[in-house]
């Protein structure tokens, strides 16, 4: 979690140094973003979190989310 937060703060350090006029899209972009994360999170967090952490539902998940890595 400290690294996402952190990757966080330096995508907003970058972006406040950038000349860019935050419009509703871009508002809204940003929004979904975050929420993706949120998501993805959440998800890993219930596998760990659940009764006993099943190794096709981890293995469904990074067959599914590894190309991003």
């Amino acid at each position: 979690m400290a690294e996402i937060r952190m990757a966080a703060s330096r995508a907003l350090a970058l972006l406040s140094k950038q000349q860019i006029t935050f419009t509703t899209d871009r508002a809204e972009a940003i929004a979904e973003l975050c929420d993706g994360a949120e998501a993805a999170i959440a998800a890993v967090r219930d596998m760990a979190t659940g009764a006993a952490l099943d190794d096709a539902a981890l293995a469904a998940f990074m067959d599914e989310n590894g190309k991003f890595l």
